[in-house]
């Protein structure tokens, strides 16, 4: 299997997250092409890699976005396929890594799904809110498998719902 076909047999698998204020959407696998729009190519086509520091890379791939429209994706010169988040509409992508592989990423999400169940929206996750041992056992298992990653953006991406 090649790394765009294990890309888009993750994406054919994966479901959307929302987890009260937040959410984690994932391209269409029959779309994607277009989800690179504006990442790696612009809406004709043409490469928005540049090499130059703080640019888009090469072997970036998106596979979603989060709530505030920042890209989740995939380095795909990495054989591990880690996982990234950068933030939208600066000057400069600064990646921050999020999970070792796109396997462990997997895993996160299907914690992260048993974590919203219940607690899809703000009202939901009101009346119900996660406990914190809940969201300390999430945090500990999500940096003991990806000892490299940056556990705030978990820590943020939770950040309205505790």
């Amino acid at each position: 299997m090649t790394i765009i076909e294990k890309i888009i047999s993750f994406l054919r698998e994966s479901e959307n997250i929302s987890i009260g204020f937040n959410e984690m959407n994932f391209i269409s696998a029959d779309n994607f092409d277009e989800g690179q729009i504006g990442y790696s190519i612009d809406p004709d086509g043409n490469s928005l890699t540049t090499g130059q520091p703080g640019s888009w890379k090469e072997g970036w791939i998106v596979i979603g976005n989060d709530n505030l429209g920042d890209p989740i994706f995939v380095d795909c010169s990495d054989t591990y396929l880690p996982v990234y988040s950068s933030q939208h509409g600066q000057d400069e992508w600064d990646a921050t890594l999020i999970a070792n592989s796109l396997d462990s990423f997997k895993s996160i999400l299907e914690y992260l799904k048993e974590l919203s169940f219940g607690r899809e929206s703000p009202n939901e996750i009101e009346e119900n809110p996660i406990p914190q041992s809940d969201l300390k056992d999430f945090f500990n298992t999500v940096k003991r498998n990806n000892d490299d990653i940056e556990i705030w953006w978990w820590e943020t991406f939770l950040e309205n719902d505790v």
